[in-house]
C-alpha cells in the first residue's frame, strides 16, 4: 500500500474506526482519500511544511463548523494525528456529496463568501498574513523546470513589479479562507459548503475575491470593495497560482492550471509594458 495511504487506514484504525478502503481523490499538495466505505475524507500531509497547516486548517474548520457555518467538519473525536510509521500528519473529515442538480449562482457564493468572513472574525485561530504565501514564490519560479528561460524570466520579472505595487499600498486585513477558488466549493442539496482551509489568513477582503470569477453579481456581496486592489490581487494570485502549478507540472490538471495562469500574467505583463 502506498505510505499516504497506509498512514490514512491506520490511523483512522487507531481511532475505532473499522478498516477501510482507501479510494484516491487528489494528489498535490496533499493525499486526500475517501476512506470507503465510511463517509469519511482523509488528507494526508506528506511533506514536512504542510503539517502546521493542516493542524491550522483542523482548527480553523472546527470553529466554524461548531459555529454554524456551511463547512466540511472534522471527523468527531478525530484530532490531527501524526502516523508513526511515516510521520505524515493525518486529519479526517466528514464527506460531502456534491449534487449535480443543484448549482450555486455567483450572487450565492458571494453571499456565503461574506457570511463566512463574519463568522470567521472571531475565531481566535493564530492565522498568518496574506504575504506568507507569497515569501518562497521568487525561489519557486527558479525550481519551475517545466517552463521555458523566456517565460520564467516574464513570470519572474512580473512578479517583482507587482509586490512592489502592493507594497506601495495600504489596506485593512481580516480572517479569510485564503483560497476560495470554485474547487473548494461544494453544492449539496443543502446548500454551498466550503471546505480546505490550509491556506486560512488574515488580508484584504479583495484576496479571497482574486481566487473567484469577476463577475458582478458575486462582487456585489461586497459594496466596500476596492477594485483597483482587486485588480491588482488578481493577476498577483495567478502569478503565485501559476508558479506552483507549473512546479507540479506532471499532474495534467495542474499543468493546464498553469498555462491560464500564465496567460493571465503575460497579458498583464504586455499591457503594462
Amino acid at each position: 500500500m502506498d505510505p499516504a495511504c497506509q498512514a490514512a487506514v491506520e490511523v483512522a484504525e487507531s481511532l475505532g474506526i473499522a478498516p477501510a478502503y482507501p479510494r484516491l481523490l487528489q494528489e498535490t499538495n496533499n493525499t486526500v482519500l475517501w476512506l470507503d466505505p465510511h463517509p469519511i475524507v482523509a488528507k494526508v500531509g506528506t511533506r514536512p511544511e504542510s503539517h502546521a497547516s493542516l493542524r491550522r486548517e483542523h482548527a480553523v474548520a472546527d470553529y466554524l463548523d461548531h459555529a454554524g457555518a456551511p463547512v466540511a467538519a472534522p471527523w468527531p473525536n478525530a484530532p490531527p494525528t501524526v502516523h508513526a510509521g511515516t510521520g505524515f500528519v493525518v486529519t479526517l473529515w466528514r464527506r460531502l456529496e456534491g449534487s449535480p442538480d443543484v448549482t450555486a449562482s455567483p450572487a450565492a457564493i458571494g453571499d456565503s463568501l461574506r457570511e463566512l468572513h463574519k463568522t470567521l472574525s472571531p475565531c481566535g485561530v493564530h492565522l498568518p498574513n496574506f504575504r506568507l504565501a507569497m515569501d518562497g514564490v521568487p525561489a519557486a519560479i527558479g525550481r519551475t523546470t517545466s517552463l521555458t528561460d523566456s517565460d520564467r524570466t516574464m513570470l519572474a520579472g512580473t512578479y517583482t513589479r507587482l509586490v512592489e505595487d502592493l507594497d506601495r499600498r495600504t489596506f485593512d486585513v481580516q480572517p479569510l479562507h485564503g483560497e476560495p477558488h470554485e474547487g473548494n466549493i461544494i453544492v449539496t442539496k443543502s446548500g454551498i459548503h466550503w471546505i480546505d482551509f490550509e491556506n486560512s489568513c488574515m488580508g484584504p477582503v479583495e484576496w479571497d475575491l482574486a481566487f473567484l470569477p469577476s463577475d458582478d453579481d458575486l462582487i456585489s456581496s461586497f459594496p466596500a470593495v476596492d477594485h483597483n486592489l482587486l485588480a491588482l490581487l488578481r493577476v498577483l494570485c495567478s502569478a503565485l497560482v501559476a508558479t506552483w502549478c507549473w512546479i507540479q507540472a506532471r499532474f495534467p490538471e495542474m499543468r493546464a492550471h498553469g498555462v491560464h495562469h500564465l496567460e493571465v500574467v503575460r497579458q498583464w505583463q504586455i499591457e503594462h509594458s
